[in-house]
């Protein structure tokens, strides 16, 4: 499955103490929400709705 990216935000419940933006961070990767997100589902399902509604 391809995962649309999202960037992780403050709405994330671990964005001030998570580990894997941290690594991204200092290896100079993207920082895209992740499946820790408990908001990451809740994110994706609108991204999806929000595409669909652009193709129509």
């Amino acid at each position: 499955m391809i995962w649309d990216k999202i960037n992780c935000c403050e709405t994330c419940q671990v964005y001030w103490t998570c580990e894997t933006k941290w690594y991204r961070g200092e290896k100079g990767e993207e920082n895209i929400c992740c499946p820790i997100c408990n908001y990451f589902k809740v994110c994706l399902d609108k991204l999806k709705k929000e595409k669909d509604l652009k193709a129509r």
